[in-house]
């Protein structure tokens, strides 16, 4: 059940004494932190676990939340440190991209180009696509396309300039839009990609 507070009301009133409202901002966030640690790890028990230790780490810590950015991004930025930590420590496990990221990739693809056939051969090409992907490219493919986030929320979950999320993301979507067209399946995967990259420069105000 949600509530009709905003988080930074309900935040007041949990440091006030009234702890039990913080289930509400777990409700209300819970799927988005999952889904940042699910596409770090790339495994669901993984990204649940880091999903609690999130919500945990965000409890306990709540007094030093400052405001000077959203709540949401702030919590974001303690489930990204958490699962990059478990990742490094698991790498023979983890993936940065899985077969759901990249199934999501297709299905926002799909809607504009409802006439061609997105077969299980083409998801399985994206996947690997987006996996020879360098990490850092990676990471932000997956903060801006996919979980739909800012330049200036990527830049502060990576704590780097917002001008370095741009290059990144340029170089990023260059190289998946060649990737995918070297391995034929431009027609399908590479279409919304090619129109986002050459309308980039127009999101600069977007921060």
């Amino acid at each position: 059940m949600d509530s009709k507070w905003e988080d930074g009301e309900l935040i007041q009133q949990i440091l006030a004494g009234d702890g039990k409202q913080f289930s509400i901002l777990v409700n209300r966030h819970q799927r988005s932190i999952f889904s940042t640690a699910f596409g770090i790890l790339g495994n669901q028990q993984d990204a649940e676990d880091v999903t609690q230790e999130a919500f945990v780490t965000a409890f306990r810590k709540l007094d030093t939340f400052e405001g000077r950015s959203t709540f949401l991004t702030w919590l974001r930025r303690i489930a990204f440190n958490l699962a990059i930590d478990l990742r490094r420590r698991r790498k023979s496990r983890a993936s940065m991209t899985q077969v759901a990221v990249a199934e999501e990739i297709v299905s926002a693809k799909e809607s504009s180009a409802a006439d061609t056939l997105i077969t299980k051969e083409t998801v399985s090409t994206v996947r690997r696509a987006i996996n020879s992907l360098p990490d850092e490219q990676r990471v932000v493919i997956f903060l801006r396309d996919l979980q739909d986030l800012d330049y200036s929320e990527i830049a502060e979950l990576l704590s780097i300039p917002i001008g370095t999320v741009r290059s990144r993301l340029h170089r990023a979507r260059l190289e998946l839009k060649a990737t995918l067209e070297r391995m034929g399946i431009a027609p399908v995967a590479t279409a919304a990609l090619h129109c986002d990259t050459t309308t980039s420069e127009s999101r600069k105000g977007e921060v």
